[in-house]
């Protein structure tokens, strides 16, 4: 009779480790899978999967992960492949690079926000070459040889 509920694709799903509640990390984290965080971590995270930062979860350091959902609280800067998500009891103070940002309501985000988007078209535009700039620096060079010669 009624119309089935998409189920929402969870980050929390396949999740490999977990840093439970109470339990407090200091130094450079570098996991191969998704990484749910309850507890507290002191340092950078490299992550080669997804990560959650739950409710009660702190992190104070860089993110690099494919895709990231803060409920809890980050301090640093973060690098996702994928999506970055900021649930109403998240925070995040820190600098993004991300391909997709959602941001629900009731959700802190303090910082700069920069797209892949952006960063490709800036390092496409650096590697453009002005041929007409070039070739009036060329035609330049001539003409004052040209003078110099007639002058001679």
């Amino acid at each position: 009779m009624f119309g089935r509920k998409k189920k929402k694709k969870s980050l929390t799903k396949n999740v490999g480790t977990i840093i439970s509640p109470g339990t407090r990390i200091e130094g450079i984290v570098e996991v191969s899978e998704s990484i749910r965080i309850d507890g507290s971590l002191e340092g950078d995270l490299i992550v080669k999967g997804d990560v959650y930062v739950g409710k009660e979860g702190r992190l104070k350091g860089n993110i690099q992960g494919d895709n990231i959902m803060i409920a809890g609280n980050v301090e640093g800067n973060i690098k996702a492949d994928g999506k970055l998500e900021i649930v109403e009891t998240g925070r995040l103070v820190g600098d993004i690079s991300i391909s997709n940002l959602i941001i629900h309501d009731g959700a802190i985000f303090e910082g700069n926000s920069t797209s892949k988007a952006d960063i490709e078209k800036k390092m496409s535009d650096s590697k453009k070459i002005d041929f007409k700039s070039k070739e009036k620096s060329k035609n330049k060079g001539l003409k004052e040889k040209n003078n110099e010669e007639k002058n001679a």
